[in-house]
């Protein structure tokens, strides 16, 4: 696909980058910090998710734009340069969508300007949402069954069109901004439909960063965004959402890329948010709802109270975890010539979800946050000094599942459960629980069962008090070991892989 870049832009990207050099940055270590005012400040969302109600007035439940504009008074207070939004903005992708979306801008942003008078750049780019959200469920044609309506509320219907009407800016499908001498590139959803998983990716970024390869200051970080991850980068391979790979091919040859990518709504909290290898990749979370259900996709057992991601399991006696109302996060993001600063917070309860992300410059010279590094250097999570694990029996349903295609119907049925109550994982400070392995150990030394358990307040900050309820999991008895004695035992797991000490029960009557 070719990549539409005016003769306008192509000039003034000319003027704005560097020439490249075989320059190296200059090394600083982890730890130091400039001093004083940052050179660029940025805020970071993505998946604000704002939807048109069901009667093509005002706003549908929970999808309005009180938490966005929270958001950005918060990014204002902070003296943000800029605001970046990684893609689904528009719920169902229409017009008025978008247009509730400048008008919240605006009364934050005035003419795009902070109190004291500053330009603050938006750098927003379209998501599978924006791009296709109209055909999702028949939306915007059960509002306007008459398509010459419809055609003039869809983005689709002219998305260069619909941008520059709304925002008042020059559209292309990749777009470039300068904001105190920083480049920012950003990519907008391109590749048709969404296949979930595995992405298309977007078409011309190759080319793209290929042809402007000697264009890039050496001696910077630059920043690019897309709305799907860039495939082997944050949450590994196993990542729901990522793209087909061309992203992370287009930047390899600059250590100083720093990406950003959002669609699978994985949490900040998740430690596999940020990656170093070639580049540098962060994913965005969501401004809307977190996900959970996919951090474990790679797993075929699921969580007990996963949703509906591709592990779900009609089996299952819990419900999902459910975080429509809370989970909404961004990233506040901080330049200076010695390190980049990632702070993460949540937006409902105004909390910190953790240590800023410090990543030293050179990214080249150092990688604190590869996997293996940023893992060795974390904590395990930790039970509480005397924690007990109590196991007892009730009655309760599996979730069943309705026939689809070839697969008959599965029955909610109700059966024996076992109801493993725990205390929260979080004694040791910085050692934070992300989900709890349980395991069924025969006696005999049979097969063990595994199964995985969200931890409760996984996406909340540390001081969040859901962070400390007690854990309560259910498993249905015809899911475990039988005729034979076994017992359970519980292990906390930090987002990182890294496991803490484990509880056990008393031995348990074999099932018959």
């Amino acid at each position: 696909m070719s990549t539409n870049i005016s003769r306008r832009w192509f000039i003034g990207g000319l003027a704005s980058f560097g020439a490249f050099g075989g320059n190296r940055f200059f090394r600083a270590h982890a730890g130091t910090f400039a001093q004083g005012r940052p050179n660029v400040t940025f805020g970071v969302v993505s998946d604000v998710h704002v939807r048109l109600g069901e009667t093509g007035e005002g706003f549908a439940k929970d999808y309005e734009t009180s938490t966005l504009i929270h958001t950005f008074e918060w990014f204002r207070d902070q003296g943000v340069d800029a605001v970046m939004i990684v893609g689904d903005i528009a719920d169902k992708g229409l017009v008025d969508e978008l247009q509730f979306v400048i008008a919240a801008w605006l009364k934050v942003f005035p003419n795009d300007k902070a109190p004291d008078g500053r330009h603050v750049q938006r750098l927003f780019v379209y998501g599978n949402h924006d791009y296709e959200g109209f055909n999702y469920g028949g939306y915007a044609k059960k509002i306007w069954a008459d398509e010459t309506e419809r055609a003039k509320h869809v983005l689709r219907t002219d998305l260069k069109a619909n941008w520059e009407n709304i925002f008042h800016e020059e559209y292309s499908p990749i777009m470039r901004w300068d904001v105190n001498g920083y480049t920012f590139v950003g990519a907008h959803w391109t590749a048709d439909k969404c296949k979930g998983k595995e992405e298309t990716g977007i078409g011309g970024v190759e080319e793209f960063f290929a042809a402007n390869k000697k264009l890039l200051d050496p001696k910077k970080p630059f920043f690019y965004f897309q709305h799907p991850h860039p495939k082997d980068t944050c949450y590994g391979s196993w990542a729901w959402g990522h793209d087909d790979g061309r992203a992370t091919r287009a930047l390899t040859p600059f250590p100083n890329a720093i990406a950003f990518s959002g669609h699978s709504h994985t949490t900040l909290t998740h430690d596999q948010s940020i990656w170093q290898g070639a580049f540098t990749s962060l994913g965005t979370s969501s401004l809307r709802y977190t996900g959970g259900a996919y951090s474990k996709a790679r797993l075929p057992e699921g969580y007990e109270n996963g949703g509906g991601d591709a592990a779900f399991d009609p089996y299952k006696i819990m419900a999902g975890y459910g975080s429509t109302r809370d989970g909404r996060q961004g990233m506040l993001v901080k330049v200076y010539d010695s390190h980049v600063s990632f702070t993460r917070r949540e937006f409902v309860y105004d909390q910190s979800l953790g240590e800023d992300w410090v990543l030293p410059l050179p990214a080249a010279e150092s990688k604190p946050f590869a996997y293996a590094e940023h893992a060795k250097r974390s904590l395990a999570p930790e039970f509480p000094a005397g924690a007990a694990l109590i196991v007892s029996q009730a009655r309760g349903k599996n979730r069943g599942a309705a026939a689809k295609g070839k697969n008959p119907a599965i029955p909610a049925e109700e059966k024996n459960v076992y109801v493993l109550d725990f205390p929260a994982a979080n004694a040791v400070k910085g050692g934070r629980v992300f989900d709890y392995e349980i395991i069924a150990v025969p006696k005999d030394g049979g097969k063990k069962v595994k199964r995985y358990l969200m931890a409760d307040g996984y996406n909340m900050s540390p001081d969040n008090p859901r962070t400390w309820r007690p854990q309560t999991c259910r498993i249905a008895a015809d899911q475990l070991p039988k005729g034979v004695e076994f017992r359970f035992a519980v292990r906390p797991v930090n987002s990182l892989g890294k496991p803490g000490r484990a509880i056990a029960s008393d031995w348990l009557p074999a099932i018959t």
